[in-house]
């Protein structure tokens, strides 16, 4: 008897798992926000997008829509994908995909539409007409540090439209080359700074992108410094 009862459990075990596994791959992996071109120049654009699972981040693109040959990606992982497409003719209305599959616990993909970007022309210095200057996307307020530890710290502030948040950080103010992001889509920026050492004096800047209704503006704060705490005490931002 005691032996029908374990069998029994073990197999509702099994049915269960097994449901909640097929349940995962049958919603897989999903675009949560985006894709949108955040920021383009003469020769180059950043795609964004969102997923709800980590997974890859692939843009296929080409100036024939039914002809997407080139491809420009970013290292698997993250919930928040961007993706720089690099040597891009100017003047030119490119036609792109996102594509983001090996997604964690799934084992699924999902493909965006075929969406449109144009690249400034030659001449352009990428800074907003004078007639435009009243529509020019800015960060209003900050950035500041809050929630100093040490090994984290998170970085708020505001900008006047819906953006992206990208803190680019690093110990030497003349390379700032790690990054932490959110997703595309805020007016109120926190982005969170991990794995950090203890005691040690980091510099950082903001960068937020518009691309709904600016193309190609971007804002981008002065390097703003910090130390992390040595255990128990405040620490301050300069």
């Amino acid at each position: 008897m005691h032996s029908r009862t374990h069998v029994v459990l073990v197999l509702g075990v099994m049915l269960l798992v097994v449901g909640m596994a097929l349940a995962q791959t049958k919603n897989g992996i999903q675009i949560t926000k985006g894709p949108i071109v955040e920021h383009s120049d003469a020769n180059s654009a950043v795609v964004a997008w969102s997923t709800n699972v980590p997974a890859s981040a692939v843009v296929k693109y080409g100036t024939d829509e039914k002809n997407l040959t080139q491809t420009a990606q970013a290292p698997w992982g993250g919930l928040t994908h961007r993706v720089t497409i690099k040597n891009l003719e100017p003047g030119k209305t490119y036609f792109y995909q996102i594509q983001s599959g090996q997604a964690e616990g799934t084992g699924t993909g999902a493909l965006g539409p075929v969406e449109t970007f144009s690249t400034q022309a030659a001449n352009s210095s990428g800074n907003p007409r004078s007639a435009d200057l009243k529509n020019e996307f800015r960060i209003t307020n900050g950035p500041v540090v809050e929630n100093i530890s040490g090994t984290s710290a998170v970085v708020a502030w505001s900008t006047d439209r819906p953006a992206s948040s990208v803190v680019k950080y690093g110990t030497d103010p003349s390379k700032l080359d790690q990054t932490s992001q959110e997703s595309w889509g805020a007016t109120t920026h926190r982005v969170e700074i991990k794995n950090l050492q203890p005691n040690t004096q980091y510099y950082f800047n903001v960068q937020s992108a518009q691309g709904l209704n600016a193309p190609g503006q971007h804002a981008a704060s002065q390097p703003i410094s910090f130390r992390t705490t040595s255990g128990g005490q405040e620490a301050s931002a300069h």
